[in-house]
């Protein structure tokens, strides 16, 4: 059974488009797995400690995998385009993937937090993702992400034109 995920994706080391263009080919190639749809990109000041602006966006995938192994592979993704777990609290990294939500389903154990427990208080992600599906259910606020967002103090978010990365687009396909 396949579940609706949509998972952000952001990078501020290095070639910050090329790593998203990057993770979202790897995602493209993960066995039950299908990237149904992509957000613009969207760039934004930092959370945490100083270091450079954010790149961020986020996929709409249709995942016939569990959370725990969707989780597992997402940080091997991470492993394989240069990410190293400092132990920096958002601290800078070349790419980070995180499951903000799964299909209505609450997730909680040591390993993952689903929905995102940040989601609510992030513009860098919920932009995005009201881009994609303006009404979907936040599971435990039950409210819509364009209510989370419409409620949101403004923050250092801006969206961006792409280069590389297929912006807006209703199907990716590999070529």
């Amino acid at each position: 059974m396949s579940a609706n995920v949509y998972v952000g994706l952001g990078s501020n080391e290095g070639d910050r488009e090329g790593h998203l263009v990057a993770a979202l080919q790897a995602l493209s190639r993960i066995d039950a797995v299908a990237v149904l749809r992509c957000s613009s990109l969207f760039d934004s000041a930092p959370v945490g400690p100083s270091q450079p602006r954010y790149l961020n966006a986020v996929v709409a995938l249709d995942c016939g995998l569990p959370p725990q192994r969707l989780l597992t592979i997402l940080q091997r993704i991470e492993q394989d385009l240069g990410r190293q777990r400092s132990g920096v609290r958002w601290g800078p990294r070349p790419i980070d993937l995180d499951i903000l939500l799964w299909d209505g389903e609450v997730v909680a154990d040591a390993n993952l937090q689903v929905p995102h427990l940040e989601l609510h208080k992030r513009r860098f992600a919920l932009e995005p993702l009201v881009e994609l599906a303006p009404e979907l259910q936040h599971p435990v606020l039950r409210v819509t992400v364009k209510e989370l967002l419409s409620h949101l103090a403004p923050q250092d978010v801006r969206r961006l034109v792409a280069t590389q990365w297929p912006e807006a687009s209703p199907l990716v396909t590999e070529s």
